[in-house]
């Protein structure tokens, strides 16, 4: 994974630990409150450690931040295709972003989708064009871009 890409968002292990903490604690309380069961029995925080366990893992696997490079000797044609998918997919240009280079361009959902769904970041560079987002949304470019 390169440097740019950093910037953009958190790897696997934090994004982990993000969906891990929270659901666990949330998990453990709600058991104790529902199920009328003491925290001081344990059960609760086993629970909350299962279910968070795998809430963590989920949201690792399609919540981390990744990036996807291809080959571009046509940039231009390259952009315009990409434009055009990402508009298929909810996506539009946003105006530049602070804090990043000039050459990343930026794309979000509108509204309630820009909440939920995270920012699309794509940098041409050198006959190259690298995409970086959440996982889920890189896979599915991926699958259009290769069609």
């Amino acid at each position: 994974m390169s440097d740019r890409t950093r910037q953009f968002g958190p790897g696997f292990a934090s994004t982990f630990m993000y969906y891990f903490v929270a659901t666990a604690f949330v998990t453990t309380f709600m058991a104790s409150r529902v199920l009328s069961i003491t925290i001081s029995t344990g059960l609760p925080q086993q629970l909350g450690l299962v279910v968070g366990l795998f809430a963590g893992g989920l949201g690792g696997y399609f919540n981390r931040t990744i990036e996807f490079s291809m080959t571009a000797t046509k940039p231009a044609k390259m952009m315009k295709e990409l434009d055009g998918k990402l508009a298929d997919m909810g996506y539009k240009k946003v105006e530049a972003a602070r804090g990043l280079d000039d050459d990343v361009t930026v794309y979000e959902r509108s509204a309630l989708g820009r909440l939920v769904s995270g920012k699309i970041y794509v940098v041409l560079e050198d006959g190259s064009v690298t995409i970086a987002s959440r996982a889920v949304h890189i896979r599915r470019l991926r699958k259009l871009l290769e069609a």
